[in-house]
């Protein structure tokens, strides 16, 4: 492939998923208050941060799930190295599920935030678990349960529910 065919190919793309962005760039825009940043914990957060905006823009929606969890993590995390001197927490916390509720044991979420934050988990398991003696169908009844919830497709809802909860984490409401 040239130089040439690579931009026509790249070119059929973009028009043909033009509208769709448009929509998902005029929706993210509404989602994202004016002002009451609460900032980022660190240059990894802020660009993972950016990257779960820029995924969702261009329907990468797997990916918006994955970036959004890894954002929550080092977001959460730096909120309760900040807010706790509590010697015996762990070096490093095993879930966005422990992190959620040292979060809230900190008075820096509410339950419904934790709620999500605990959904966005289990939603990054099901894309991500990788068992070694069977396959697990987790995804697959994940998809099957959300099909008969709404019309959307359950990866679009899936992607919608970690940009929102992303969200929720830099600005306070």
């Amino acid at each position: 492939m040239d130089q040439s065919e690579a931009s026509r190919l790249i070119t059929e793309v973009d028009d043909r998923d033009h509208a769709d962005r448009t929509e998902r760039l005029v929706e993210l825009n509404n989602l994202l208050p004016d002002g009451g940043m609460i900032g980022f914990s660190g240059q990894s957060a802020e660009w993972l941060f950016e990257d779960v905006k820029a995924s969702w823009l261009y329907g990468c929606f797997t990916s918006t799930v994955l970036t959004a969890h890894a954002f929550c993590s080092l977001q959460l995390a730096g909120w309760v190295r900040m807010l706790s001197d509590d010697p015996s927490l762990p070096d490093e916390a095993q879930s966005l599920e422990e992190l959620a509720a040292l979060a809230l044991d900190a008075g820096e979420c509410d339950v419904d935030l934790q709620a999500r934050l605990i959904d966005l988990h289990d939603r990054y398991r099901a894309y991500t678990a990788a068992h070694l003696r069977e396959h697990e169908a987790r995804l697959e009844r994940h998809l099957i349960e959300s099909d008969t919830v709404s019309d959307e497709h359950p990866l679009l809802l899936d992607a919608h529910h970690a940009l929102t909860t992303a969200i929720r984490l830099v600005y306070r409401s």
